[in-house]
């Protein structure tokens, strides 16, 4: 069976956006500092403005791949898989316009009001952000459970969606950072299984047409 363009880019786009989401995670923990006054100097630096663009391209490129995935599994998926689908991608939307933020509007505040960023944790801001982390927790959870029902991914990629999903929901450091690794290194693999069974699916259909 001839395979759409979206299932053909399904591999390729979960390895990029996987790949980039373990990155830029990684870089955050090495790099952003815990006290307040050292991090009103870090979100000015390169470091900050570099891994702060590529956060948006690494949640922007998961959307596309989380799409493309669901076209493997559509059909096994049903119901369950197109809650997962349309919440997944809400929260993921939300998350990378929380990145966005991140990378643009805070190094702007801390160079001219960085008094501002002492009350974040007490304004609206700290609504938007949790509401973010809900919903891309809640979402990632969902098409992983989804995943795991419908039979098609490896088992173990789609249980790392499902505790990805969960821990990346968590909006604390230590435990969303570790959890966003997790989602992305469960992408980097869903992508190489895919390249892999894909490539020998298409050898087999293609020894079927010659014989």
């Amino acid at each position: 069976m001839t395979q759409s363009l979206l299932s053909r880019s399904a591999g390729p786009l979960a390895i990029v956006a996987g790949a980039l989401v373990v990155v830029t995670r990684v870089v955050i923990m090495l790099t952003t500092p815990a006290d307040i006054d050292s991090l009103k100097v870090f979100v000015l630096s390169i470091t900050h403005a570099i891994n702060g663009v590529a956060s948006v391209v690494a949640f922007a490129m998961l959307v596309f791949a989380l799409v493309a995935s669901y076209d493997l599994q559509a059909r096994e998926a049903g119901v369950l898989g197109v809650i997962g689908l349309g919440a997944a991608i809400l929260g993921t939307v939300f998350m990378a316009g929380d990145w966005w933020y991140e990378a643009f509007a805070v190094p702007r505040l801390a160079e001219v009001a960085p008094e501002v960023m002492d009350t974040f944790a007490s304004s609206r801001l700290l609504l938007g952000g949790l509401t973010s982390f809900a919903l891309f927790g809640i979402g990632w959870a969902l098409y992983g459970i989804a995943s795991v029902r419908a039979r098609v991914f490896p088992a173990a990629v789609a249980w790392a969606i499902v505790a990805g999903g969960v821990l990346s929901g968590v909006p604390i450091g230590v435990v969303y950072l570790p959890g966003s690794v997790i989602l992305g290194l469960a992408f980097v693999a869903l992508g190489a299984w895919w390249l892999r069974s894909g490539n020998a699916r298409t050898a087999r259909e293609a020894k079927g047409v010659d014989s």
